[in-house]
């Protein structure tokens, strides 16, 4: 099974796209900014990120800029 990490301050956007992608067999992270989404990297196998720009505390640039140090996981902003 797949792991998607899903990264957008709005919640209620971030429980769609979890009922959707659920719905489609995936399993779904969520975090609610940078900070968090790469909290949940540390720990977590995932195989695709979708990630919103502007969020508060660490945004979608400046995540992807931190996540690209380390590894290599397809991201969608």
């Amino acid at each position: 099974m797949y792991n998607i990490l899903v990264v957008d301050d709005d919640k209620e956007i971030v429980e769609s796209i979890e009922i959707f992608l659920r719905n489609e067999g995936y399993n779904v992270y969520k975090a609610y900014n940078g900070v968090e989404a790469l909290d949940i990297l540390v720990n977590k196998e995932v195989h695709l990120i979708l990630m919103d720009i502007m969020m508060p505390k660490l945004d979608g640039i400046k995540a992807t800029i931190k996540i690209r140090e380390e590894k290599n996981i397809p991201i969608i902003l």
